[in-house]
């Protein structure tokens, strides 16, 4: 007889389970009291837990396993002396032990007060499945309903019994699942009485110190073709999160891929980036991402119109370019889309005829992005860096919206309209380049960019070069202060008429002298935003 312990709040699958196990061996079952009624009315003969305890259900239901004839019975190894011990005190062994949480994190996301989710907190079913795991030499323990088929087919193959590389399988699942659980309430105390290592303090800028340790927990979502490059590995992890929501792992990912071949490490890292530029822009706008950065970005009087001017900027780094948008693709869009090489277009809706047109490039991957993705969030990213003997290096990534009323003017006259837009509109972009960065805007649209040189003055270069005659009367923008007056006088040299940094130089008189000198306004926002 094979003794079964079944305590489960999800009952998905549990009859036919059973059933299955039946099959090989005759039962005795002991279930709390709802699972035992539960079993009773599916014709399973169910002793109930406080009939083997001789103790009743108390408390509301707090207190049903936390009991010596359960927990030994757990416990027990197949020993002589735990067996006598079991016999002095008439207590039986149980073999498997089937449990399921509190949906402790389902309850999250449904503005419960803190007693009502303290009470869908697990005790009871948390400590049988640590004991039952820790004696998986002898226990069998199931702590998820998607387990019972992978244990029935190794029945069958097994005659009835389970491997000890089965049964230590299931334990460390079952590890990893009390570990997940202690974490989202031990998230849910930080989060709500505001401490220092809450991740929602920090998301929201709280003036606190970073925690003195971090636990993370991912859950794997996919296996990836290989990393950054071929000879890398690489995997897709999900933390539960969506756009700091507390949705759960449903939620994930943040887009419905409709077509095209599977997404590549490359292509995830730079939709990501691709997302974070449309959320700060505005709409209608179109932006193409190649290796983690734009190569063209615009807002315009419709997508269209956005999508042209974008494209333009770049026409050759746009090959082979991640498109993305912020409203819906229509058919004409999409013609003009697939008259080259595009690796994903992503956007929030796409017209079924637009669907039609790109079926006919069957490797483009067409990406539905969820609208929420693209509203303005609080939520904050972290950046994790590997350093090996060097440790970790943990930041918030958390950059305030452009707010152009608190840019402050240190020369210059006033803003035409034209640059107002612009001003805000290159700041916005400017902070999600590859530093040493320079960003030039005319007209909602980028005209040249400068990326990821060594020198600033390399970067300004390189930016006006890209942007020739536009750089007539357009904004250019800095993620960092400028060093020397030298960019000034190129900026001037090419005609641009507004520049946006945050200042902080030693050198910011002389630049704001070279400045008055060239009749360049000049903003400054305060704030620096590096991106390595």
């Amino acid at each position: 007889m094979r003794t079964i312990l079944v305590s489960v709040w999800d009952k998905t699958g549990l009859e036919q389970f059973l059933k299955g196990v039946e099959k090989f061996d005759q039962l005795r079952l002991i279930g709390t009291r709802s699972t035992a009624k539960f079993l009773d009315e599916k014709g399973f003969q169910c002793e109930a837990v406080e009939e083997l305890t001789q103790f009743p259900e108390i408390l509301d239901g707090r207190v049903k396993t936390l009991h010596p004839k359960v927990f030994a019975g757990i416990l027990a190894r197949p020993s002589k002396e735990d067996r006598a011990s079991l016999s002095e005190h008439g207590i039986s062994e149980i073999d498997m032990v089937i449990v399921n949480l509190y949906p402790f994190e389902d309850k999250l996301g449904q503005n419960l007060t803190e007693a009502e989710m303290i009470e869908h907190i697990d005790i009871g079913g948390v400590s049988l499945l640590r004991a039952a795991a820790k004696n998986y030499s002898r226990v069998t323990v199931v702590c998820d309903p998607t387990q019972y088929d992978m244990i029935l087919t190794e029945m069958k193959a097994e005659n009835g019994q389970l491997s000890h590389t089965m049964r230590r399988q299931l334990a460390h699942a079952t590890f990893q699942r009390t570990s997940e659980y202690d974490t989202a309430i031990a998230n849910y105390f930080a989060e709500t009485q505001g401490a220092a290592d809450s991740p929602a303090a920090i998301a929201a800028g709280a003036e606190h110190e970073l925690p003195d340790a971090v636990d993370l927990r991912l859950a794997l979502y996919q296996a990836l073709r290989y990393g950054e490059n071929p000879h890398q590995a690489a995997v897709w992890y999900s933390d539960g999160r969506f756009s700091g929501t507390k949705e759960g792992k449903s939620s994930f990912p943040p887009f419905e891929q409709l077509q095209g071949k599977e997404l590549s490490s490359n292509n995830i890292t730079d939709t990501y980036c691709l997302v974070r530029i449309l959320r700060d822009i505005g709409s209608p706008a179109a932006c193409i991402i190649k290796h983690n950065n734009p190569c063209g970005v615009a807002v315009g009087k419709n997508l269209m119109d956005a999508f042209d001017k974008a494209y333009n900027t770049d026409p050759t780094s746009a090959f082979g370019g991640i498109y993305g948008f912020t409203e819906k693709v229509t058919k004409e869009l999409a013609e003009k889309i697939t008259q080259g090489f595009v690796e994903i277009v992503a956007a929030p809706s796409f017209d079924k005829e637009a669907l039609e047109v790109f079926k006919a490039k069957k490797n483009v991957r067409v990406l539905k992005l969820r609208s929420a993705l693209l509203l303005p969030t609080e939520s904050t990213s972290w950046h994790l860096r590997d350093l090996q003997d060097f440790g970790w290096i943990i930041e918030k990534d958390v950059e305030p919206p452009v707010q152009l009323a608190q840019f402050q003017c240190v020369t210059g006259g006033q803003l035409q309209n034209e640059h107002i837009v612009d001003a805000a509109f290159a700041w916005a972009v400017v902070k999600h380049l590859t530093s040493n960065a320079i960003f030039i805007a005319k007209e909602g649209c980028s005209v040249g960019f400068g990326l990821g040189q060594t020198s600033r003055i390399a970067s300004v270069n390189i930016a006006l070069a890209q942007a020739g005659e536009a750089a007539r009367g357009s904004v250019m923008a800095s993620d960092a202060f400028f060093p020397a007056t030298d960019n000034i006088e190129a900026a001037a040299a090419a005609g641009i008429s507004v520049i946006v940094q945050p200042g902080g130089s030693l050198k910011d008189k002389d630049v704001i002298a070279a400045c008055e000198k060239a009749g360049i306004t000049m903003l400054f926002t305060g704030q620096r935003c590096f991106k390595h």
